[in-house]
């Protein structure tokens, strides 16, 4: 049955939604609820993006393995995420006007003090404050996220300068020989690929990174006769990890001292997914495969440390397999040209404290044995990483950003990430007299690790991974089928962080807001398929479901990520597989062939308004997604806007219940127990309504005060009230919907969707209700 009635033209909004602009100053711990609230006593929704992927590497980005890539002399990370003032300014409007809040913005510790220790990068500084002041003059909130990958560009990721190897007396330019990073060859690496390809977990597990990691956070326990040797006056006769934890907190302190007059600094995020190293590593002879991701070559902590003294050693390979995530397929001896590790000059630090000895050519276990790194050698006590290292490091970094950003608003939050598949750090309360430390945001990570590691999806059977790699044999209990099983898998995923919570900050009273920093999907699942037939179906599915598990569990989230650099060129069929980089579409964010970015300018088949004209474009199952278009450029680039552009109270007068989006029906729901107040400001719920979803179509809303009242809109402008008092307005220039519940508060339950036509017939013909 079709409608009689025609099709009403979308609005195209000219306004930033209101809902989503937030007073920073205002946003505080919610006294009730494990949230944000303001000043009105209204529950804050934060929702907001990563920027950027491509922040991660320098603007001059070297492929790894060449000379150019050890040389620190032209590293700058200015025009990273974006070429001028004027691009950010389009960007940020264009990020409001999704209905998005909040930028988590990736800084790299390279970026900052790329070439020598205390010597700031203040171009780029003065780059990155001009970025920011646009995000503010159009209203979005803004955490630092100081950023890192397995410590740095050098061993395969991202974040520690060259120099820091230096402090501590190792070769980087040495460390694909010894096995101590798995880093692409120069000659099979591309620019999608660099630096270490989808082999870059496992390095977190390898000499490199694991010894600059444990020096960093516990040099003073573990390597006492580690003391820094430079010219630098003030550091003479300290440890190397006091010196680099130093360095570290206060380059955030002085990027935070240039930032603290711009309020929509909401606060940093101290480190990226930081990692414990060899501490509390219980055997020098394994690591745990079920945790950390074994591929390709894979040496023990003992063999990582032979390897980097220049002893030849026997190494196993490890292959894909199900359903372990991999298993030893050969062994083969490594750095036959027995190469070292260490600069020319310096001491093996490992050998050194007798965590090993060279006998006759061959590495033999030290005195202290297979578990050095588990006990304190002072104490004897046994050593919990992120009680003894992790915690005492953030509250340093808190005190030096707190004392950097005295007396401004900037920078007040603290954003603490657990380290993954480890579960959260205790905090504790930090005591009400210290209200510092009552700015406290739990913001873990979740990925899908399974997909990201098979770069595959099919829903039909999912997993919940975490279960199974934590040690649970349950396979049928931890098993889901089909579109809703996947959605049920992941909402079980993110519950678990609210009960994180009685971990994180033990304390009754203590009342801890959440915030996913990371989740998103590899966007080139599925062998790329996505790129050649355009049909993002699975692609789609994936966001939606990670998005409805969020809801469920009422978070505040940062997708990963934004990255306008992000392309898709074809590959030659003479490319090289090695490292498993090699695809026949090099597609990516341009870093270690990851393809997260959200926004893609160059890329048809998989965005709904590209660059460039294009008569080809994304369907969801043979359905294409052509929507964005009737918009002009507020979509330009957004890919999966079907489950990126949501409904959501960013602004609820009171403890919300619950609030979801189902994006195949069209239909936002959301209940809350409203304020009892005679300030109306404390009685007005902001609800962002997505233009993208919403304008143009004959739309129903349902208000439920004690009894059930329904309208249809079928215009761009309308204001009802209910017969229990409850007001609301709907502006689609505004996207937004506006609710005004009456003084005695009470429970209240808010419903939108869009009639299909016969629906829209049909309520038309029998509609007895007022508008006003």
């Amino acid at each position: 049955m079709n409608s009689p009635y025609p099709p009403r033209p979308v609005v195209i909004p000219t306004s930033l939604p209101p809902s989503t602009l937030f007073d920073p100053s205002s946003i505080s711990t919610h006294p009730s609820s494990n949230a944000f609230t303001d000043d009105h006593r209204r529950t804050i929704l934060l929702r907001g993006i990563n920027v950027s992927g491509d922040a991660k590497y320098p603007q001059t980005n070297p492929l790894a393995g060449t000379p150019e890539f050890y040389s620190a002399d032209n590293v700058s990370y200015v025009g990273k995420p974006f070429g001028s003032a004027e691009e950010a300014m389009a960007w940020w409007r264009r990020l409001r006007g999704w209905g998005i809040g909040v930028v988590r913005m990736v800084v790299c510790w390279e970026a900052l003090e790329p070439r020598e220790m205390g010597k700031y990068d203040e171009e780029y500084i003065d780059y990155l404050r001009v970025i920011l002041e646009k995000a503010n003059e159009v209203g979005l909130l803004v955490f630092i996220d100081g950023h890192q990958d397995v410590w740095s560009r050098f061993t395969g990721g991202s974040g520690a300068p060259l120099w820091t190897f230096h402090l501590a007396g190792l070769d980087p330019s040495v460390f694909p020989t010894t096995c101590s990073a798995a880093l692409d060859p120069a000659g099979t690496s591309s620019d999608h690929s660099t630096p270490s390809g989808r082999l870059w977990p496992t390095n977190y597990s390898k000499f490199g990174p694991a010894t600059m990691f444990t020096l960093f956070f516990a040099g003073e326990i573990f390597a006492p006769l580690a003391i820094y040797e430079g010219p630098i006056q003030e550091f003479q006769a300290k440890n190397i990890g006091q010196v680099l934890r130093t360095a570290y907190v206060r380059a955030y302190s002085h990027l935070a001292s240039r930032l603290r007059d711009l309020p929509n600094i909401l606060g940093f995020d101290a480190m990226n997914e930081p990692h414990p190293g060899y501490i509390a590593l219980p055997s020098l002879h394994r690591f745990n495969e079920n945790t950390d991701l074994h591929l390709g070559y894979m040496p023990n902590a003992l063999e990582s440390m032979s390897l980097a003294a220049g002893i030849p050693t026997s190494i196993g390979y490890f292959s894909r397999s199900w359903p372990h995530p991999s298993r030893r397929s050969r062994s083969e001896v490594l750095n036959k040209e027995c190469k070292s590790a260490w600069l020319p000059g310096r001491r093996d630090i490992w050998q050194g404290e007798g965590v090993f000895t060279i006998d006759d050519g061959k590495v033999k276990l030290g005195p202290r044995g297979d578990s050095y790194f588990t006990t304190n050698p002072r104490t004897s006590d046994r050593i919990d990483f992120e009680k003894d290292c992790y915690v005492p490091f953030l509250r340093s970094f808190m005190q030096s950003v707190g004392d950097a950003v005295k007396g401004y608003n900037a920078g007040r939050w603290m954003f603490i990430e657990p380290v993954p598949n480890l579960g959260p750090p205790v905090w504790g309360d930090g005591g009400a007299e210290n209200p510092a430390e009552q700015s406290i945001c739990y913001s873990p990570h979740w990925y899908d690790i399974r997909v990201l590691y098979e770069k595959g999806l099919w829903y039909g059977v999912t997993f919940d991974v975490l279960s199974l790699a934590s040690g649970s044999r349950n396979l049928l209990k931890h098993t889901y089928f089909g579109r809703e099983g996947l959605a049920d898998n992941y909402a079980t995923n993110f519950a678990r962080f609210t009960s994180h919570l009685s971990t994180f900050r033990p304390s009754p009273s203590s009342r801890t807001p959440i915030l996913i920093g990371e989740t998103g999907i590899p966007f080139d699942m599925n062998r790329q398929n996505s790129y050649v037939t355009g049909n993002v179906h699975m692609q789609l599915s994936q966001l939606n479901a990670i998005f409805h598990g969020m809801e469920k569990s009422l978070l505040n989230w940062t997708v990963w990520n934004l990255t306008l650099s992000h392309s898709a060129t074809a590959t030659g069929a003479d490319t090289p597989t090695a490292n498993e980089t090699g695809a026949a579409i090099q597609s990516g964010d341009g870093w270690n062939s990851e393809d997260f970015s959200l926004v893609s300018l160059y890329n048809p088949n998989t965005v709904e308004v590209p660059l460039e004209p294009s008569h080809f474009g994304p369907t969801n199952e043979g359905v294409p997604l052509t929507r964005a278009r009737s918009f002009g450029n507020l979509y330009l680039g957004g890919r999966l806007l079907p489950a990126l552009l949501r409904p959501y109270p960013a602004k609820t007068a009171g403890r919300l219940v619950s609030s979801h989006f189902l994006m195949d029906s069209k239909i936002f729901h959301m209940e809350f127990a409203g304020n009892a107040s005679e300030k109306e400001i404390e009685r007005t719920t902001e609800i962002f309504i997505p233009a993208y979803h919403f304008s143009g179509q004959r739309c129903l809303v349902k208000v439920s005060d004690g009894y059930v009242q329904e309208w249809v809109v079928n215009k761009p402008s309308m204001d009802a009230k209910t017969e229990g008092g409850v007001e609301w307005r709907w502006r689609e220039e505004d996207q937004g919907m506006t609710v005004v519940h009456p003084i005695s508060g009470g429970l209240i339950t808010v419903e939108v969707r869009v009639l299909e036509n016969a629906e829209s017939s049909s309520f038309m013909e029998n509609l007895v209700g007022g508008f006003v």
